[in-house]
C-alpha cells in the first residue's frame, strides 16, 4: 500500500505515466495520478465529459504500453491549489489482457516495496 491509498479494495500506487484516451469524440492524453490492478485516475488539461467505454493505452516508462478498456465511473474539476489542475476521470478496467494485467500487477509490486 502505499501513502494509505486503499479505499478502492486494491492498493493503489502514485505514478505519473502518460495515458492517451480514445472516445467517440477523438482523443485526450493525460497522465496517471493512482493505479491500481483494477482501475485508475486519470488527470487531463483538456475537458473531460466523456461515459461509458472508452480505449486506454497506459505509457510505461521503460516498458511496453497497456492497452485496456475501461469504464469511466466519475470525472470531475480540479481547482488550481490542487496538486493537479485540470480534470479528473475515474475509471475501472473492464478489459485488461492477461498478458497486461501480470505486468501491471508485477509493476505494482515493485512500486508498492520501494515506497
Amino acid at each position: 500500500m502505499v501513502l494509505g491509498i486503499k479505499s478502492r479494495g486494491q492498493p493503489r500506487a502514485k505514478v505519473k505515466w502518460p495515458v492517451h484516451i480514445q472516445t467517440t469524440r477523438g482523443a485526450i492524453s493525460g497522465v496517471t495520478t493512482n493505479i491500481s490492478t483494477s482501475g485508475a485516475h486519470i488527470s487531463c488539461q483538456e475537458p473531460s465529459e466523456v461515459e461509458g467505454k472508452l480505449r486506454v493505452r497506459i505509457d510505461v516508462p521503460h516498458r511496453r504500453s497497456l492497452n485496456i478498456v475501461a469504464r469511466v465511473v466519475w470525472h470531475t474539476v480540479t481547482t488550481p491549489n490542487e496538486s493537479t489542475s485540470g480534470f479528473g476521470i475515474g475509471v475501472k478496467f473492464a478489459h485488461i489482457s492477461a498478458d497486461d494485467r501480470q505486468l501491471l500487477q508485477s509493476l505494482l509490486a515493485k512500486h508498492l516495496e520501494r515506497n
